[in-house]
């Protein structure tokens, strides 16, 4: 009996890249393809321009995911900023295609109609790096690297611009299964609002804590990947 395998497009937080998701490719299960999808202006594509707007974006993105949701079953992943790009491309895949993802997983990321209420993207350098170590996403030593501060500043409030001034636009719940984990010690979800993902389907709401702050998704790498495995599971089609 062989499977069918299915294609899991991942998504990274702000000021993230690819290589975010490049270990879950040796820890997924056979059958299911990890695709983790670069963003321009960094890693591969650091010569790609920064993009202006979350429209742009989503553009770019569904350009370049095309090729593995045509003619495969997918799913989509998205950590925190990367789960409003899921969020508004599986609408537009649905809308071009008329295709749909077997599952949603949102990660570290309240629904898309509860905005964060930050201005990370407005701040000098010395107090956006602040926030970020608060968050958990850089080491304090991080500043003594000038270059490499150089090359990332831009990139993170480029990102947090995007989430920032984001518009939720109201719209059909999918019919698709969704997926929602948060960190137990994530600063940026709340409980309450994140039980509103609820709406957000007319098939069925999951809902999984994992233990860490907002980037439990790296300091809790083994746990986040066993239980993308074990949803994964849930969807793989024999043939």
């Amino acid at each position: 009996m062989e499977t069918k395998s299915l294609n899991l497009l991942c998504l990274p937080y702000a000021g993230g890249s690819e290589n975010i998701y490049l270990n879950w490719k040796k820890e997924i299960i056979s059958g299911v393809n990890v695709i983790p999808i670069e963003l321009s202006g960094r890693g591969r594509r650091i010569q790609d321009p920064l993009y202006k707007n979350l429209d742009e974006a989503i553009e770019d993105i569904y350009r370049k995911s095309y090729d593995h949701i045509f003619n495969s079953p997918f799913a989509l992943f998205g950590h925190s900023m990367g789960s409003i790009m899921v969020y508004e491309l599986a609408k537009k895949i649905i809308k071009e295609t008329e295709k749909k993802p077997e599952f949603l997983v949102f990660s570290g990321k309240n629904p898309p109609h509860v905005g964060l209420g930050t201005n990370y993207h407005e701040l000098p350098n010395d107090l956006m790096l602040q926030k970020l170590q608060e968050l958990g996403g850089i080491k304090p030593e991080f500043s003594n690297y000038p270059e490499l501060l150089s090359l990332f500043l831009p990139i993170i409030r480029s990102d947090f611009k995007l989430v920032e001034t984001y518009k939720h636009a109201s719209s059909i719940p999918f019919d698709s299964d969704i997926y929602v984990m948060h960190g137990s010690s994530d600063t940026i979800t709340n409980r309450s609002s994140l039980k509103e993902w609820d709406n957000y389907t007319t098939s069925n709401c999951f809902y999984k804590e994992v233990e860490g702050d907002h980037f439990f998704i790296d300091t809790n790498s083994k746990v986040v990947i066993n239980y993308i495995n074990s949803v994964c599971t849930k969807y793989l089609v024999y043939c």
